[in-house]
Formats: structure tokens, C-alpha cells, sequence
């Protein structure tokens, strides 16, 4: 029986390493690459077109739930697992809705994970709730909810243009939409909607 391949998302080189020795080490999966940013995981999908993707929720450049989206479009056939800290419901909820397959908690045992990896690859979904809450659907475009979490991670209009490989003009409209849908005024008052809609904030906002 061919191994289960692996690809890790975390930006901390450390958790990474010791996720992939864990993985390893049970023999029936092989860790195939690793990306430390929500960018970079997609890349690896694209290339690697892995069975399973081990996914932090709160990565830079693009968070978890975001990278999934884009994963599911590179490669339809990976399983996303959503490795986070948080219980809460709403971040649950928000996996379940963006395609996720499974959610586990960083503080749980090392063997739910690797329990998680084989039951999703069976084609089961893999929860610490039995039935996840339904959400409704975010009134922000993946586009968008992109340039949020740039926003909130303190970046500037033209930090974000890179970032992005957009023009100024293009960020600059996002962030015009973004104020209007979210009904706010300042960059101050976009990264507190970021930190409701569940995107995470790494640094306070410049300017």
C-alpha cells in the first residue's frame, strides 16, 4: 500500500519539523513538502498534487482558510486538514465552510492526527464537533478577503500591489470596496472587521 503523501503548512520552521518526524515516523505516511506561508502551499499543491495538505489556520500572505481555496483549485483530489489553537465554533464553522476535511487542535494528541489524516483520505471528515455549525457565505470575494488580510498584517497599499502582483490602482479599488462593504472609515477599523470575519492579525496596521 503506497504511503499517504503530505504536504505541511506552518510559518514556524520548528512546529513544521517536529509535525513531519511525527508523520514520518508512522510509516504509512510520507511528508512530501512544506510551506511556511499560504502562498507557498499553494504552489506546493500545484507541483506536488499531494492526498492530504496539513493546513495552519494563521499563516502570513494568506491565511489557511484562503490557501484551501486555492488548493481546491490546483488540486481538487488533496484533502485539507485545518491545524489550529482555536475551539471556537466560528473558526470551525469557517473550515467547514470553506471545503475543510478535517480540523484538529494543536494541543491534541499526536495520534488524532494521524487518526485525521487516514479517516479523511477514506473519504471521511474528521471534527472535534459532530456537526459543525453552518455559516452563511462571506459577502467578501477571495480577492478581497485576500487584501484584508494583507491590510491587517499592517501592510501598505504598495506592499500589498507586490504581495499580490496587482497595480496600485487594483489595491486601491479593493480597498475602496472593502471600506464600503464592511462600513467602515480607516485602516484601524478594517483590521477590527478582519479580526470578526477571522482573519488574523500579525501586526498593527501602518498609517
Amino acid at each position: 500500500m503506497k504511503p499517504i503523501r503530505v504536504v505541511l503548512a506552518d510559518d514556524h520552521t520548528l512546529v513544521r519539523r517536529g509535525l513531519s518526524a511525527l508523520l514520518t515516523a508512522d510509516g504509512s505516511i510520507s511528508v512530501v513538502g512544506e510551506a511556511e506561508d499560504g502562498r507557498e502551499l499553494a504552489k506546493k499543491a500545484r507541483a506536488l498534487q499531494p492526498d492530504v495538505a496539513l493546513v495552519d489556520i494563521s499563516m502570513p500572505l494568506l491565511n489557511g482558510l484562503d490557501a484551501m481555496l486555492k488548493i481546491r483549485r490546483v488540486s481538487p483530489q488533496t484533502r485539507v486538514i485545518i491545524l489550529s489553537m482555536f475551539s471556537d465554533d466560528a473558526y470551525i464553522a469557517a473550515a467547514w465552510e470553506h471545503g475543510a476535511a478535517g480540523y484538529v487542535l494543536k494541543d491534541e494528541a499526536p495520534e488524532q492526527l494521524i487518526e485525521a489524516i487516514h479517516t479523511v483520505v477514506s473519504g471521511g471528515m474528521y471534527f472535534p464537533v459532530e456537526h459543525p455549525p453552518v455559516v452563511t457565505r462571506n459577502l467578501l470575494t477571495p480577492r478581497e478577503r485576500e487584501v484584508l488580510q494583507l491590510i491587517a498584517e499592517g501592510k501598505r497599499n504598495s506592499e500589498i500591489a507586490s504581495v499580490m502582483m496587482r497595480s496600485l490602482h487594483t489595491v486601491r479599488s479593493h480597498r475602496a470596496r472593502l471600506m464600503m462593504k464592511l462600513r467602515v472609515h480607516s485602516a484601524a477599523e478594517l483590521v477590527q472587521a478582519a479580526e470578526k470575519l477571522g482573519v488574523v492579525r500579525f501586526s498593527p496596521p501602518e498609517g
